[in-house]
């Protein structure tokens, strides 16, 4: 298809139609789609209708292929829909939420969840997936963290970029290819208070040198599209953003595809007072570049009226427009309207046996061991007792698992029953469902598993806690089962980091996130021994609110604490300590290993050198496991502050026990620059340290000098 002839051939409204995104049921009225806001208010005439370019969600395949036949019949062109969808960590086939799969510090694992994402989704004519989400979070209160993945830039742009590479493939056009619409732009994850929608207040420097490496790459990774976010950035809503979405989107960094909003975000920039009515808000879109308008009619009803009035030049409509075509025809679309709408391979393809297998694997890696007294693994046959409202509980898909069908997945007892003796279960949290009798039992189990956490309307999008303990009365009952336990091994499930001051005395402490469809029988695997534990924290985790936000890699300050020597006047509280209870990084096995010798090639590199870090690892203990071996380096002196340390890189590493690799770093003058506040990336001559280990805390550090050119 020449999109530039016929875009030459379509008339204003019909070039404004295709920049509109509704849903569904505006076009089969018995689809049926989650509708909120501005959206239910829409009154559109059939005409406007039938001259729109894209859905927002579908059902299935049978739904599309009604949807795309009902308005092909109706368009004059005879353009395709264009149809979008939320898969954010799985379609039928759930995966441990986004923050939980940052655990694994696999992005091998992320490509592979989003290629089974993108296979079952395409059965059902998806053919954008609105992920990843690649907005750096350092707020554990804000709802939307559990679809992050976490605190560090570094760790957000390997997972966003194999995210993308996961979904798109090699070719649009091939079958079973979704195209990335990456999102939330920008800096989403900075709103404050962690309020979600709140309002985001940071400095040029700090989104370029921490908010926007994850959407830098998954775009380098070439994701078609993105979605603005729906907060401000220097007082001006993303949605309207023209430094965005025009400075550094187009010009910048050279993208070239299809700018959307968020749901009803571009009517919202009323509601944020720099428009007065909704002709405004298309006119401040429109100049701003964004090209789709999802779930609001500013620019269906009132682009034509500003072009007409002189205030906007059509050819910025006609460059959206291009884009929305050329998409449409990278994807194959207008050679098969129906394209991904194959409802007899679903039956095949989706919840299938090497599908959820897959999940299974991905969750094995992403549980994060935070204690173990020597009470995990457990032996066959062991006595038990499962308490909390885990231990029966099935929905572990977690927030925004759109089609995923909790009722499906095992719960923990299920997945536990033929391998542990449970002599006692009770999925209450509250104390007094608890009797004497229920207590004696407790102490005749060889271990009580406390199965608790938060449910999974507690995170996700506008689930925000003020209070990260543990919910409800979750805490007190730990106390009392401590009491009565012989042992205890609690299992958190969480879309978010939670205080665990007073779950720290567990004989063992699993953080399961929300592990999705295959979650319990993860669970089951990791506590008797199966597999072994190799997730690692993708967030530091907080002592208290108040630290909030606390990340490691934070700058030093002018007067940095130092717990070595007494001086009040420095940066610190006189509370609670300035460090997290877990740091980043952090995860344990049930083997040991143990870093050898590292050795720099050279303590001297100059610009377009590179140097070897090479460091030994072996496997000490007497399991089968997995280490991440981590690289953080500090810049001593620059223009700018830098922090004192960056993770820069980390190799994940199978052993056997008693088995010994060296791994090896390059290190090159992309692991030792910064962005500007201009987003230009720079390299100057100086004195790093190049830390080793197995998380942020526990490093070994080599000294390296950057020449002068």
């Amino acid at each position: 298809m020449n999109t530039k002839e016929l875009l030459k051939s379509l008339t204003r409204e019909e070039k404004i139609g295709q920049m509109l995104q509704i849903a569904p049921f505006f076009f089969v009225k018995h689809a049926h789609v989650e509708v909120a806001g501005h959206l239910k208010a829409l009154n559109l005439t059939k005409k406007q209708i039938f001259e729109a370019g894209s859905v927002l969600g579908i059902g299935n395949g049978h739904e599309m292929i009604e949807v795309q036949e009902v308005f092909l019949k109706e368009s004059r062109h005879k353009i395709p829909l264009l149809f979008m969808a939320d898969i954010i960590h799985g379609y039928e086939t759930i995966f441990p939420v986004p923050l939980g799969l940052a655990s694994s510090f696999n992005p091998k694992l992320a490509k592979k969840v989003a290629r089974i994402s993108a296979l079952e989704a395409a059965t059902s004519g998806i053919h954008v997936t609105f992920s990843p989400m690649a907005d750096l979070s350092r707020d554990p209160r804000w709802g939307r963290v559990v679809e992050s993945f976490g605190e560090d830039p570094y760790l957000n742009g390997q997972f966003s970029s194999a995210m993308v590479q996961g979904y798109q493939g090699d070719d649009l056009k091939q079958e079973n290819n979704l195209a990335s619409c990456v999102k939330h732009y920008a800096a989403y994850g900075k709103s404050e208070a962690g309020r979600d929608y709140n309002t985001v207040d940071l400095s040029r420097l700090s989104l370029h040198y921490d908010h926007m490496e994850g959407y830098r790459k998954a775009i380098e990774a070439g994701a078609r599209l993105i979605m603005t976010s729906f907060n401000v950035v220097d007082g001006i809503p993303s949605t309207v953003n023209k430094y965005l979405l025009r400075d550094v989107l187009r010009d910048l960094w050279h993208f070239t595809g299809v700018t959307i909003t968020d749901y009803d975000s571009l009517h919202q920039v009323i509601a944020h007072g720099v428009a007065e009515d909704d002709l405004q808000a298309a006119l401040r879109g429109i100049d701003a570049g964004l090209d789709i308008e999802m779930a609001s009619t500013c620019y269906v009803n009132y682009l034509s009226e500003l072009v007409d009035q002189g205030l906007v030049d059509e050819t910025l409509i006609d460059d959206a427009c291009l884009r929305i075509l050329d998409l449409k025809e990278e994807l194959g679309l207008f050679d098969n309207p129906y394209k991904h709408a194959h409802p007899e391979r679903a039956t095949q393809i989706v919840r299938s046996k090497e599908h959820l297998d897959s999940a299974r694997k991905v969750a094995h890696e992403s549980i994060v061991l935070l204690e173990n007294r020597q009470v995990l693994p457990l032996k066959s046959g062991t006595k038990v007792a499962l308490v909390g409202p885990y231990a029966t509980n099935r929905e572990t898909n977690g927030p925004w698992s759109w089609h995923g069908n909790n009722a499906l997945n095992a719960n923990l007892q299920e997945a536990l029953n033929h391998d542990l003796e449970i002599i006692y279960i009770n999925s209450s949290e509250v104390i007094s469902d608890y009797q004497t009798d229920d207590f004696n039992v407790i102490e005749d189990a060889d271990v009580v598993l406390y199965a608790c956490g938060e449910t999974i309307h507690e995170s996700g999008e506008a689930h925000n806690r003020a209070k990260i303990a543990l919910p409800r009365d979750q805490e007190n009952l730990y106390h009392v089962l401590k009491k009565h336990a012989k042992k205890i091994v609690t299992i958190i499930f969480a879309g978010r980091p939670l205080i665990l001051n007073e779950l720290t005395s567990s004989d063992a402490l699993v953080y399961a996130w929300f592990p999705g469809s295959e979650g319990a029988y993860a669970l089951s695997d990791l506590l008797l021994g199966r597999m072994n534990p190799s997730g690692k924290l993708p967030m530091s985790f907080p002592r208290h609110e108040g630290q909030i936000p606390l990340y490691y890699n934070h700058l030093n300050t002018g007067r940095p604490y130092d717990p070595t020597h007494r001086n009040p006047f420095t940066s610190y509280y006189l509370d609670v300590p300035n460090t997290p209870l877990y740091p980043f990084g952090y995860g344990l096995s049930y083997t040991s290993f143990e870093l050898g010798s590292s050795m720099l090639s050279s303590n001297h590199m100059s610009l377009n050198e590179t140097v070897e870090l090479k460091v030994q690892i072996k496997n000490t203990g007497m399991m089968r496991g997995q280490e991440v071996v981590q690289l953080y380096i500090r810049d001593h002196f620059a223009w700018i502050a830098r922090p004192i340390k960056e993770l820069k890189a980390f190799q994940k590493v199978m052993l056997e026990p008693g088995e010994e690799v060296t791994l090896t770093f390059n290190i090159d003058k992309t692991m030792l620059g910064y962005y500007t506040q201009d987003g230009l990336f720079v390299v100057e001559p100086g004195h790093f340290d190049l830390m080793i280990g197995t998380d942020s805390d526990h490093l070994t550090t080599h000294k390296l000098t950057l020449k002068k050119e």
